[in-house]
């Protein structure tokens, strides 16, 4: 008996690099979703170019998405702070009859908040 199994063939798979990849163990919530077909496709498609499976590829797609979301929010609220830094300067300091800044004025006063050659507290963000 002993030397059957040591003649019998093999039971693991040569095969195991056409095995599909799986995708990391990641801790969050489970969910299940229905993917519509357009974005199925997209994400099939990174998923054989990344070598990795459906679930990871699309998982690192919302990833993709949320860091730009976050960043255009970040952005937009940045933006608002600054207008509204202008605006309370406006009110304060700048004569009515003074007229518009140009770009060349504009692009010093930025530089100037970013070097630290204005007073933060004085004229807002």
């Amino acid at each position: 008996m002993l030397a059957s199994l040591l003649m019998a063939p093999s039971r693991r798979r040569s095969g195991r690099s056409a095995r599909r990849p799986r995708a990391p163990r990641r801790s969050g919530a489970r969910t299940t979703l229905r993917v519509p077909d357009d974005l199925a496709e997209v994400v099939a498609r990174y998923a054989e170019e990344h070598r990795t499976s459906t679930n990871d590829a699309l998982v690192r797609l919302a990833y993709d998405g949320a860091r730009r979301y976050d960043y255009q929010y970040t952005v937009e609220e940045l933006a608002a702070e600054r207008g509204a830094a202008i605006d309370r300067l406006v009110d304060r300091e700048i004569p009515p009859d003074a007229g518009d800044l140009t770009g060349e004025e504009t692009a010093r006063a930025i530089l100037g908040f970013r070097l630290g050659l204005y007073d933060e507290e004085t004229y807002g963000a």
